[in-house]
């Protein structure tokens, strides 16, 4: 029995137009934000310079793609690098020390295999024949 393979698994669905579902939920916000911004401030110009960071922030949430990984998980990425310690210190644990202790040295006479003359040339002239099969 043969079964369909999902392709394009990795990419997602376009809900409106060109934007997937997360593009256009940061858009909105974007919008709302610039909504929010000019009705409560009495001018255009002071609603557009508090609106233009959020704007450019949910923009770039939305559409901006850094080595084809998305600016949020870029943003988590770096949030997590300067909040966490950086500094890595090497202990040696009782456990390892135990374990290093109780192995056994093996004799080094069982690890080296020892060759006559007489072995090595039939083993030179082995390798001799078989390189001029492979010619």
């Amino acid at each position: 029995m043969q079964f369909r393979v999902p392709q394009f698994i990795d990419i997602e669905d376009k809900i409106l137009g060109p934007l997937t579902w997360k593009q256009f939920a940061y858009s909105l916000g974007a919008a709302g934000i610039t909504y929010i911004s000019f009705r409560f401030t009495g001018s255009k110009f002071v609603g557009l310079l508090i609106a233009a960071p959020f704007v450019a922030l949910f923009m770039s949430l939305a559409f901006v793609k850094i080595n084809n990984q998305s600016f949020v998980d870029i943003l988590e990425h770096a949030f997590n690098f300067f909040s966490k310690s950086g500094l890595y210190t090497w202990q040696r644990s009782e456990e390892k020390e135990r374990r290093n202790e109780t192995v056994t040295p093996r004799r080094e006479e069982s690890l080296i295999k020892t060759y006559t003359r007489k072995s090595l040339s039939d083993i030179a002239k082995d390798l001799d024949i078989r390189s001029d099969d492979v010619r």
